[in-house]
């Protein structure tokens, strides 16, 4: 299962909030990181780690010895965990509509979260286009699926070119394509796009906290102006995001 990792994601969302947030990013205490996440395909697995002063290497201290549970309906499954900092219990598959509770317990305190799992959208089918950007022509993938009607449908994409993760996401809702057909490129402002390139796509529904968490960080990663602070889905004081999200994954050879 492929996490997106925010370690150097809220690194440069620090930098782009500077102006917004007063914060001692020199002598900044570690805070507990969270990452978790529940998809009706794969197994359950959280992440639990440490933020590091802005001077330190980017390496990001995976915490070890929590007691991490998710619960669905009355149903309380432990997650235990299968190396540092990492929990997971294969036996969790989401269901759309269900709510998932989050509790980890780490360091003598406890850090909790909800997420609803939205309902499934259908991934059709990725198309390949070029397209001129700045001074260059660039191949782009291009998901194609019809956004169901009514509005409230948020979207997030991850792309892999030749098994690798590309370090951007894309996330957006449906105010952009409501009720329609979409086809919105995943443009690559440094593009890694070549001939025989193999290219995943992950398309996720995902829940609207989870949709402003990671708009802010897009913000970041984009070089905003003046991007949003993420509000941060985890509760307790803790970094980082919970999201029980569907997920559905194809592939396309750039030719």
């Amino acid at each position: 299962m492929k996490h997106i990792s925010i370690s150097i994601l809220l690194f440069a969302a620090f930098i782009g909030c500077k102006k917004e947030i007063n914060v001692d990013l020199q002598n900044a205490s570690p805070q507990i990181v969270i990452e978790a996440i529940v998809t009706n395909a794969a197994y359950t697995e959280v992440t639990v780690s440490k933020s590091v002063a802005f001077s330190s290497s980017n390496t990001y201290p995976r915490v070890s010895g929590a007691v991490v549970n998710i619960s669905d309906n009355g149903a309380n499954y432990i997650l235990t965990e299968t190396r540092p900092g990492t929990y997971s219990n294969s036996s969790l598959i989401g269901i759309p509509g269900h709510i998932y509770n989050l509790s980890v317990k780490v360091e003598g305190k406890e850090y909790t979260s909800a997420s609803t799992m939205p309902l499934q959208v259908k991934l059709d089918s990725l198309l390949l286009e070029k397209l001129f950007w700045g001074n260059e022509s660039i191949w782009v993938v291009k998901p194609q699926y019809t956004d169901p009607a009514g509005f409230g449908h948020h979207y997030m994409f991850v792309e892999t070119i030749n098994g690798k993760q590309y370090p951007q996401f894309w996330v957006w809702d449906d105010r952009i394509v409501n009720n329609s057909i979409s086809t919105i490129p995943l443009i690559q402002s440094d593009s890694t796009v070549n001939v025989n390139d193999i290219i995943e796509v992950e398309m996720r529904c995902i829940d609207k906290n989870v949709f402003r968490y990671f708009t802010a960080l897009q913000g970041s990663q984009n070089n905003a102006t003046t991007p949003a602070n993420p509000e941060n889905t985890i509760t307790g004081g803790a970094l980082g995001y919970f999201s029980a999200h569907t997920t559905e994954k194809k592939k396309v050879k750039v030719q």
